[in-house]
């Protein structure tokens, strides 16, 4: 990615998926004017408008090695604030399949809005700490996913903002999983938020 944009190119606002496909649709239906600017194979980069709020929608194959590097580099593009939309698993039956999981711990005023905007167009969530599951204790009950904590800590370190807007895709108390269908109707949920919460301006 590196030297493919100029710093007026990117948004400060970014929502991010290592989705590339899920990515192309968001673009198709939520972005006014969306212009691919970017594509390394699954990295894809579109700018484009959110009800007149400059919006880059980022596609990209995560891993936690790479996040710092990738992090980074949307920073010195002028990034600012990020959410990640993705999936999550629960470890226990008191959270549901399917719910939405607005993971604590990253920027508070992102949270805010999320919380906002939530309200607004009425989409239930739950607000709860997520694990890495590579991490997790053996005695532990809550959620887990494997990019939230390596993405806060490095928003942080880069002086960004980022939250992580997750929807429980695995409950391995109740051995419930989704179909491929449902994840891609709860990831479209996910990402409503967050297109809704980063056109809530000052």
């Amino acid at each position: 990615m590196s030297g493919l944009l100029k710093l007026e190119d990117c948004p400060r606002r970014i929502i991010l998926t290592d989705d590339y496909l899920r990515a192309k649709m968001l673009a198709a239906h939520h972005l006014e004017n969306a212009v691919l600017i970017s594509e390394q194979d699954n990295d894809l980069i579109y700018t484009g408008n959110y009800k007149d709020v400059a919006i880059a929608l980022v596609s990209t194959d995560l891993d936690n090695d790479r996040i710092p590097t990738y992090l980074c580099e949307l920073k010195r593009l002028g990034a600012g604030e990020i959410v990640y939309v993705g999936s999550c698993i629960s470890t226990m039956s008191d959270y549901a399949l399917r719910s939405l999981v607005l993971a604590e711990g990253g920027d508070c005023r992102l949270l805010t809005l999320a919380c906002t905007a939530a309200a607004l167009y009425d989409i239930k969530f739950i607000q709860r700490p997520v694990l890495a599951r590579d991490s997790i204790p053996s005695d532990y009950n809550g959620i887990t996913e494997l990019y939230t904590g390596a993405i806060y800590d490095c928003a942080h370190e880069f002086g960004m903002a980022a939250l992580s807007i997750l929807t429980i895709s695995e409950n391995t108390e109740t051995r419930e999983k989704m179909e491929e269908h449902e994840r891609r109707s709860r990831f479209y949920n996910a990402a409503r938020l967050a297109f809704e919460l980063m056109a809530i301006t000052d």
